[in-house]
């Protein structure tokens, strides 16, 4: 398919990246901030289990680039996992038990939720990647305020998380996702929510799980391609449900 004009001017993902943003604090949470805090339109992204990747921290230099003000919280508080962790079970469930649960984290996007308001965003949505991608489904389940969310190569979602969230769901799922599962979930969304039509499901069959995340080779330009694509679609998304 072809990229409406407005987010073609994305520019394009490098492999070597000096970040654009700045670090500071949400009361004791570190965070990295991109593009003008007085943006009508926030964005709060939660990494994947890797934490502050430069892959991640440049979609966000990216979007605020294009517009967004863009808050990336330490979520993990600067305990992120390492890649051998994913190999032991009992690490990773008693991850998704404390530092990863939703419980924990619900705080933060309170917090994030008010912090962007108060800048001045009269409408602010989300981005997760990975575990990530289950903490924005579940705050689009429980918070009111946020006016939807982008989960791209989405770990840990249930086919009953679908008919639950209330505003607009983005999903860019890999190859290595259940993609049967998300085409019945989005077509439930289509079929049963308000907010139906501003759903999307695009997919990349052809790229693997952590493609535009931290486990992405942007040297490879295949990858980085992909990439690329991944952010038009998610400025597609938001400039749908968060009119300028």
């Amino acid at each position: 398919m072809s990229f409406p004009s407005a987010c073609c001017n994305a520019p394009p993902v490098v492999a070597n990246y000096t970040t654009k943003g700045e670090y500071g604090k949400l009361g004791d949470l570190d965070c990295y901030f991109a593009g003008n805090k007085g943006s009508k339109r926030g964005i709060f992204v939660n990494y994947d289990v890797f934490g502050f990747h430069p892959n991640v921290l440049q979609l966000c230099d990216i979007l605020g680039g294009l517009g967004f003000y863009v808050v990336l919280p330490d979520l993990l508080r600067g305990a992120p996992l390492k890649l051998a962790d994913l190999g032991n079970p009992e690490l990773l469930g008693n991850f998704m038990r404390t530092a990863g649960s939703w419980e924990t984290n619900k705080p933060a996007f309170v917090q994030g939720l008010e912090h962007l308001h108060g800048s001045g965003a009269t409408s602010v949505g989300l981005i997760g990647f990975c575990w990530g991608a289950k903490i924005v489904v579940s705050a689009l389940e429980e918070l009111d305020g946020f006016v939807g969310g982008a989960i791209v190569h989405p770990a840990m979602i249930k086919s009953d998380d679908f008919g639950k969230v209330k505003a607009p769901l983005m999903a860019l799922p890999s190859k290595d996702e259940d993609m049967e599962m998300f085409k019945n979930g989005f077509a439930e969304l289509k079929a049963n929510k308000p907010f139906g039509a501003q759903c999307r499901l695009e997919s990349f069959e052809d790229m693997t799980h952590g493609f535009c995340g931290a486990r992405g080779d942007w040297t490879d330009p295949a990858i980085a391609k992909r990439a690329n694509d991944a952010i038009k679609f998610l400025v597609i998304f938001f400039n749908d449900i968060m009119p300028q």
